[in-house]
């Protein structure tokens, strides 16, 4: 839900990883690290866009930079912006030295050391089991060389690990000086919840569709439900499959036909030449048209093929049995094996997307009047499903503890971003700073004029989803989705 705030000003906080980029583009696992402020002189070829207590604040530094916080300035191309974060990052790391919080005890260290130790090894195993050709020593070992080279190549080793824990232990000494113990009080999570849930229940109050897709699919969280969503589990029973096959058959025929039924025929143009005689491929023999008594016989047929098994799941449920205890008997639909969906159900609305029709309708049925109720057999695309309405899911804005949760680490950016902010507005009337505005500027303007022409035509009447993009999938995740 919550971006950062502004570009966190710390180096520590962006978590700048080198290691896991890396990681991602050679499929070994991502390494955390934090890019420290180099001191160099500037070569005679190499602009310098700024100048902080002595020391030059090279082009080539921001470049490395700038594409990290792109999220957090005004333009990608703003050098300004960038070269004033460096500037910020050279100050922040001369405050901790003039502070005493990069001084740490033999035990510290050997913290450090040992905590880099394990990530470095772990990011050179898995680089190796990504890779390995085959299981032997030899090739094991070609590997691991293989791996610290390329690592290596790109600037990072089991030694800048170790200076990233360092840097890391200094950043939250510095956080914890200026900001002390605060926690957000009770008032100032409710004032949050309230803002943020408005967002949210704007979003997705009359939308079913776009709240399904992005909760979903998307996977994105809502502090939101919409009203009318009941949990719904269920028994999945597989027909005999070559019935089923007639079914769906069938179906899509009669589909198909109302479709064209409800179509239009061309008419020829006023004043055109009509052929004296039909062709002799006019005249063809129609395919027999499918009725809905077809369909239907055919439904009933599928369902029939487990009528055994369905006459014995509704005797023991008039019996008293527990319809879950049956669903782990009978029912062959994954989503059910998952404690919390057999728990809560799957959330079912009258205008839900995600589901099969027939489930949806089913969950909706006269049968389904009140917590309990059991619906009729239906057929849908995946099976036999028998339904249990098993609650009705709490709509509106719900505080969960994990949202609590999101809130007050939210908070508490909030107030560490402000004191830093106020910290360094401070900090910066300390040091001398001086910043090449000629340079800076040619630099941006090389930039700007290196970007590709945006001549991409916009599209119109199109209405995005909130808080995501349209996905193309049709089922659920996790195989939760009975449309199967």
């Amino acid at each position: 839900m919550f971006k950062k705030i502004i570009a966190l000003l710390l180096v520590g906080m962006l978590a700048l990883s080198g290691i896991a980029a890396l990681a991602q583009e050679s499929a070994a696992p991502a390494q955390e690290s934090v890019t420290p402020v180099q001191e160099s002189a500037a070569p005679a070829d190499v602009p310098v866009l700024a100048t902080f207590n002595g020391v030059d604040i090279l082009k080539s530094e921001v470049d490395v930079i700038l594409p990290q916080i792109t999220n957090y300035i005004t333009e990608a191309t703003d050098y300004r912006q960038a070269t004033q974060f460096v500037v910020q990052q050279h100050m922040l790391q001369q405050k901790i030295k003039d502070m005493g919080f990069d001084q740490y005890t033999p035990e510290e260290e050997a913290s450090f050391q040992a905590e880099a130790e394990a990530q470095w090894n772990e990011g050179l195993d898995s680089y190796v089991s990504y890779y390995l050709p085959e299981d032997t020593e030899e090739a094991r070992a070609q590997l691991r060389q293989q791996a610290v080279e390329f690592y290596a190549a790109q600037n990072y080793s089991l030694e800048t690990l170790t200076s990233n824990f360092r840097q890391r232990a200094a950043i939250d000494r510095l956080t914890a000086h200026l900001v002390g113990d605060y926690q957000p009080t009770e008032e100032e999570i409710q004032a949050a919840f309230e803002q943020f849930g408005a967002a949210y229940q704007q979003n997705y109050e009359n939308n079913i569709m776009a709240y399904e897709y992005n909760t979903y699919f998307n996977q994105q969280p809502s502090w939101y439900t919409p009203e009318g969503y009941r949990g719904i589990i269920h028994i999945l029973l597989q027909p005999d499959p070559e019935l089923l096959e007639t079914y769906n058959r069938l179906q899509s025929t009669y589909e198909e036909q109302q479709s064209d039924e409800g179509s239009e025929m061309t008419q020829p143009e006023a004043g055109a030449e009509q052929s004296a005689e039909p062709t002799a491929t006019a005249t063809q023999v129609p395919a027999e048209p499918v009725t809905q008594q077809m369909v239907n016989e055919a439904r009933q047929a599928a369902i029939d093929s487990r009528k055994a098994d369905i006459d014995a799941i509704y005797g023991r449920i008039a019996n008293g049995e527990s319809f879950e205890a049956l669903i782990q008997e009978y029912g062959q639909d994954p989503g059910m094996q998952d404690a919390t969906h057999l728990a809560q159900g799957y959330n079912v609305n009258r205008e839900s997307v995600i589901w099969d029709p027939v489930f949806t309708a089913a969950a909706f049925s006269d049968k389904m009047q009140q917590v309990g109720d059991v619906s009729d057999p239906v057929l849908g695309t995946s099976g036999i499903h028998i339904l249990k309405y098993l609650r009705d899911v709490p709509s509106g804005l719900v505080m969960t503890d994990a949202i609590r949760t999101e809130i007050t680490d939210y908070l508490r950016a909030v107030r560490e971003n402000t004191a830093f902010t106020e910290a360094m507005a401070t900090w910066e009337t300390e040091y001398p700073i001086v910043y090449n505005e000629e340079a800076i500027q040619a630099a941006t303007d090389a930039a700007k004029a290196a970007e590709p022409a945006d001549d991409q035509p916009e599209l119109e009447g199109l209405q995005a989803v909130p808080e995501g993009d349209s996905p193309e999938a049709t089922e659920a995740p996790n195989g939760e989705n009975p449309a199967g």
